[in-house]
């Protein structure tokens, strides 16, 4: 995808690429592949739009955030992504962006910037709040963010509610009363809004131009990406993947007990199957911007005591990859060990 720099100087690659794609799949797919072709000192700027789309994080269940069946049955489409975080219905009044970048110069605070002042040059000040939000100066959520790291590559990716069909938002999702609690709002209409209620005359495709303007301002020049560079076969083979009905729904052990309960870091669901007052089988559910949380839990949990009681700190520790991870995993086991749950 890029140009070797000069003998004796270091290249620098800033690109960005817009889509006219409207599959949420397909669009997915694209996003991976940019990820995949990340070199030394590369950012790109992805935009791109899904038509009538409910995309849930990676680690939740799509039966319980959305009304899945009806959503499809009026032609619509349900997508999991790779990141963490909640459920969001997504249409052609939505831009979602995507900065994806060489981990030694991925900047969470420098792509915001490029985000906020975008939306600046309509006259309108944001602030980054919570786990991964946009508020406008009213307090309501025009955006919502989320994170991946795979490596050699870091993804940061967004939404943009320009113009949302709210009433279908409000039609295909179902959050968890306990979320709503936690945001302190009575539904997830109460708590979101759109630009042009605040930016009467913008329109996605002045906010596309405006967000490419504001990348090139912030990183310097940056070259557009063009159709002809992407391998097709390669994309539509990801696209089958994220359209696999096996991806967007996955696999729930048979529930004999669940737990719920809403963190500081986010929601965890647990589905589990016991034997002889073992788990035999867990699988959390979670909307926790962690995605390796989950996963790190099942494992510490399957075998164990279904009150947590011969769960070491040891355990904890082998457990968890980070610090903070950890915590999170107390956390867990010491509810599941309270009369609480």
């Amino acid at each position: 995808m890029a140009r070797p720099a000069a003998e004796g100087s270091e290249r620098v690659g800033h690109y960005y690429y817009q889509t006219e794609s409207c599959n949420p799949w397909y669009n997915l797919a694209v996003e991976t592949y940019l990820g995949t072709r990340i070199q030394k000192n590369d950012v790109i700027l992805y935009l791109w739009q899904n038509d009538k789309t409910v995309v849930i994080g990676k680690n939740q269940n799509a039966l319980l955030e959305c009304r899945a069946k009806l959503l499809e049955e009026e032609g619509g489409f349900l997508a999991r992504r790779t990141t963490g975080g909640g459920a969001v219905y997504q249409d052609l009044g939505n831009l979602c962006f995507t900065f994806l970048a060489d981990p030694e110069v991925y900047d969470l605070e420098r792509q915001m910037k490029v985000v906020t002042d975008a939306i600046k040059t309509y006259g309108l000040c944001t602030e980054f709040s919570g786990r991964n939000d946009l508020l406008a100066e009213n307090g309501c959520k025009f955006s919502g963010n989320a994170f991946s790291n795979t490596g050699g590559c870091r993804v940061h990716h967004g939404t943009l509610m320009v113009n949302v069909n709210l009433q279908n938002m409000e039609r295909y999702l179902t959050p968890s009363p306990q979320k709503l609690r936690a945001k302190g709002v009575s539904s997830v209409r109460s708590r979101v809004c759109n630009l042009r209620d605040i930016l009467p005359g913008l329109t996605v495709e002045g906010l596309k131009g405006t967000l490419i303007e504001s990348f090139c301002k912030e990183y310097g020049s940056a070259q557009k990406l063009k159709d002809q560079e992407f391998p097709l076969s390669e994309i539509n083979r990801t696209k089958e993947w994220y359209a696999a009905w096996e991806w967007r729904y996955g696999k729930s052990p048979e529930c004999g007990i669940r737990c719920t309960r809403r963190f500081a870091w986010g929601g965890a669901d647990l589905w589990m199957k016991g034997s002889g007052l073992r788990i035999q089988e867990i699988k959390m559910f979670s909307d926790c911007l962690d995605t390796g949380l989950p996963q790190a839990f099942e494992r510490l949990a399957t075998g164990k005591r279904l009150d947590m009681g011969d769960v070491t700190e040891e355990d904890i520790l082998c457990a968890g990859s980070s610090g903070q991870q950890r915590e999170r995993i107390r956390e867990v086991v010491s509810w599941l060990s309270s009369a609480e749950n």
